[in-house]
């Protein structure tokens, strides 16, 4: 029996992530759910996945509140990953191993870590500069391809499309930094929740675990989200770089 200590520290950790980064949960989540408590990669997923359903949601809300998160953009980019999402956890769950999964989260982990430190060194963004500065019908019909796309790649490896979304708002799409991640931790939650649904009908969700590290992460989460927005945009730059190059190395040595 796992104490219960133990999974309130790891939600904890979780929602420092989450806050600080605006990625996805199963960065934490899936490798200490399967390293410490023993979980099958594909329920550590599933699991992950319910976290992100939640605690992002009070992430997006805190960089709302300073004007951090893009609602236009973010809903039609949701609507996308929430259909890409159904597609992605049914190939997970009959076509993936697990091993396949863990590579593909160490990749996202050192992709992420090399485009923040580059971005730390550019000028600072202003939102008129973002390619969807002005959310034309060409521009929506863009970003919901883009979601459909990444929700796929969501519910193959359970980011939630934390990772990815962070990376096509932030390089593809331009996005400031602190307003990439707000938005990011919008559509993540409601990308998560679609996924959560699809491991859910093969039973790879084990809610009470989630429930614990939830409320633990939006503990977590809410503390580092305030912590983020008041850092400059190169300063935030190379902490979400850092964290990513940290749980990167973290990864392959507890495979």
């Amino acid at each position: 029996m796992i104490p219960v200590e133990i999974k309130i520290l790891i939600g904890l950790v979780t929602g420092l992530v989450v806050g600080l980064t605006g990625a996805s949960g199963v960065v934490v989540v899936v490798p200490l759910l399967t390293m410490i408590l023993g979980f099958s990669m594909h329920t550590a997923v599933g699991t992950s996945l319910f976290v992100d359903m939640i605690t992002p949601l009070f992430v997006a809300y805190s960089y709302y509140k300073r004007g951090n998160v893009n609602l236009k953009a973010g809903l039609w980019l949701a609507v996308g990953a929430i259909l890409g999402a159904q597609a992605g956890a049914l190939v997970a769950n009959e076509a993936l191993s697990s091993d396949l999964m863990s590579k593909g989260f160490v990749f996202f982990m050192f992709l992420m870590a090399i485009s923040m430190w580059i971005k730390s060194t550019r000028p600072t963004r202003e939102v008129s500069d973002s390619k969807l500065a002005i959310l034309n019908w060409k521009n929506r019909l863009i970003t919901l391809g883009i979601g459909i796309i990444l929700g796929v790649i969501s519910g193959l490896f359970g980011a939630g499309g934390g990772l990815m979304f962070l990376l096509v708002l932030m390089i593809v799409l331009k996005f400031p930094t602190h307003m990439a991640i707000g938005t990011s931790s919008l559509i993540m939650a409601l990308t998560a929740a679609s996924g959560t649904l699809g491991y859910a009908l093969q039973e790879n969700v084990d809610f009470s675990t989630g429930a614990i590290l939830t409320v633990a992460a939006v503990i977590g989460g809410l503390l580092s989200a305030r912590l983020a927005n008041r850092v400059s945009e190169k300063t935030l730059n190379r902490l979400v770089g850092g964290v990513f190059a940290c749980l990167g190395v973290a990864m392959i040595f507890l495979q």
